[in-house]
């Protein structure tokens, strides 16, 4: 079996910064990896050393000089959350953050019950997706699901990740179900810091083809297209 792993220092002796000990974890890791991979010709890792050599893969990587690193987003690169192991106990679990508050790590549960005025609630449909899945693409799984078993609503109350316009318009052509919901919200740097302006700052006058901005000035009056545009010549 060959001699024992050298430890990598003293139980007694506690690294005073955070970077030392993931250093010597990965170290202690890369070794234990060389030595299975020693351990006869032809060996293929289990399912927990397997883990583990994603987990080191995703972590660490070496230098030029060989010496081993902890990787960031800016220096050796991260791999994706769709991708990234986040739980040895679990490796299909993954991290997944909602807006700027909600965040976790495991698996998304999509779960529809009725909502009748007068009626019990009963739960119609559970669905399971990884946590890195946008929300709207379980919705046409779900819709399938509840016409197969004659369960489909004429209208689907949702929260905002699932009213994409490609959902709503793919579930009332399928299945003649009316998704309602909030539109997703701005994700973008400016609305996060209250700077610029939102869409709903300018003020569009449809009688007229005219914007006004926030600032006051109007666009020139459009025109709508009287005949499709030329395709483009033939190459």
């Amino acid at each position: 079996m060959g001699a024992p792993l050298r430890p990598s220092g003293p139980p007694e002796q506690e690294p005073t910064r955070p970077k030392t000990g993931i250093l010597a974890a990965g170290d202690d890791a890369c070794r234990l990896l060389e030595r299975l991979h020693g351990h006869e010709p032809g060996y293929r890792l289990g399912p927990q050393a397997e883990a583990l050599r994603q987990i080191v893969v995703q972590n660490y990587y070496r230098d030029a000089a060989g010496r081993l690193r902890w990787r960031t987003a800016d220096d050796g690169g991260l791999p994706p959350s769709s991708s990234a192991v986040v739980s040895p106990y679990d490796t299909t679990a993954r991290y997944v953050r909602h807006g700027h508050i909600i965040s976790w790590k495991g698996f998304a549960a999509h779960v529809t019950e009725t909502c009748a005025a007068g009626s019990v609630n009963v739960i119609t449909d559970v669905a399971t997706t990884s946590a890195a899945t946008n929300d709207g693409q379980a919705l046409r799984g779900i819709h399938a699901r509840l016409a197969r078993r004659g369960l489909l609503p004429a209208e689907h109350l949702v929260d905002g990740g699932y009213t994409s316009l490609v959902h709503l318009e793919r579930a009332a052509r399928e299945h003649q179900v009316t998704v309602s919901g909030p539109l997703p919200g701005d994700p973008t740097r400016q609305h996060r810091k209250n700077e610029g302006f939102d869409p709903d700052d300018f003020h569009i006058d449809f009688d007229r083809r005219q914007v006004a901005c926030p600032q006051g000035q109007v666009s020139q009056a459009g025109t709508a297209p009287t005949q499709p545009p030329h395709p483009p010549p033939p190459r």
